[in-house]
């Protein structure tokens, strides 16, 4: 075994558990980003939300962006594919 084979198995392994962690909490109720039109405060979405706002405004690509293609279609992609609102 090398150590990069070492390595990807363990990466592997935690990757596996982390994932069985996130489809218990799903079967719990717990991640469930419900409708998007609920009233009830939804941790996960909100911070979703809050993430894709800060993005939308603070992307470190957005200068290389506008260099190759303008401001125009880098504000375009930016805000409807890259970070769109929910």
């Amino acid at each position: 075994d090398t150590v990069v084979w070492q390595a990807f198995q363990e990466y592997t392994d935690l990757y596996l558990e982390l994932m069985g962690a996130v489809q218990d909490d799903v079967d719990a109720g717990k991640l469930g980003l419900g409708a998007l039109t609920d009233d009830t405060d939804n941790l996960v979405l909100d911070g979703q939300i809050e993430y894709l706002e800060y993005r939308r405004t603070n992307d470190p690509a957005r200068p290389m962006l506008k260099r190759l293609y303008g401001n125009e279609w880098s504000e375009r992609v930016i805000g409807d594919v890259l970070f769109p609102d929910l």
